[in-house]
């Protein structure tokens, strides 16, 4: 799903099959045989390392989810971010800035939309 969003889209998106169980049956085969170096292309090292770790999950594994909020912070960090409370998804497209807040997330070249 992650992935989902920062592509807007996935490679076995779009598969065709004869019934819904051949068709989901080839869209587990694509996931499974999609490398992550090619589901994270163009984004930070973070991402492969948090799929590669997800990936290795078993169902009843708990997450370490510390671990996984560190690897992000550590890159929010790293790409000289600051917490401002102000996300994406807060703010309208085609909105003015803020004159009094300004912009505090410096373009790091990510994807449209990439709010850490």
């Amino acid at each position: 799903m992650l992935m989902y969003f920062l592509h807007g889209a996935l490679p076995w998106q779009g598969l065709k099959a004869a019934t819904k169980k051949q068709k989901y049956n080839c869209i587990m085969e694509q996931e499974m045989s999609t490398p992550t170096d090619l589901l994270c292309c163009g984004f930070p090292n973070e991402f492969g390392i948090f799929l590669n770790y997800t990936r290795a999950l078993w169902f009843d594994d708990k997450p370490d989810y510390s671990y996984l909020c560190k690897l992000f912070h550590d890159l929010f960090i790293r790409e000289g971010f600051q917490y401002d409370y102000v996300f994406d998804w807060s703010v309208q497209c085609g909105a003015p800035e803020d004159a009094s807040t300004g912009m505090s997330q410096k373009d790091v070249g990510a994807a449209p939309g990439l709010a850490l």
